[in-house]
C-alpha cells in the first residue's frame, strides 16, 4: 500500500479537530501516541460509546471501512505525492 498522503491526512486530522474542538496539533500527538481517552471525552456519550464499540470489534471496524465513504476518504488519504 502506498504511505500516506501528509497533505490529506493533515487535512483530515484539520478537519476532525474543529468538530470536536481540540486543536489539531494536540490531536495529531493524540492521534500519533495512541491515546485516545482525552479524544473520546470530547464526544458525545453516544458517539463515544459508539466510537469504542468498534474500536473493541475488529469485525465492525471491518465492516465501518468497506463503507463507500470510508473507501474514499482511504482513497484520498493513500493518493500519490
Amino acid at each position: 500500500m502506498n504511505q500516506p498522503n501528509p497533505k490529506a491526512m493533515n487535512e483530515l486530522i484539520q478537519q476532525a479537530s474543529q468538530k470536536i474542538g481540540v486543536d489539531a496539533r494536540s490531536l495529531k500527538n493524540q492521534i500519533d501516541n495512541g491515546k485516545l481517552d482525552d479524544i473520546m471525552k470530547k464526544l458525545p456519550p453516544q458517539q463515544a460509546k459508539n466510537f469504542q464499540n468498534i474500536l473493541n470489534n475488529p469485525e465492525m471496524a471491518k465492516k465501518l471501512m468497506e463503507t463507500p465513504q470510508a473507501k474514499m476518504i482511504m482513497k484520498k488519504f493513500f493518493q500519490e505525492k
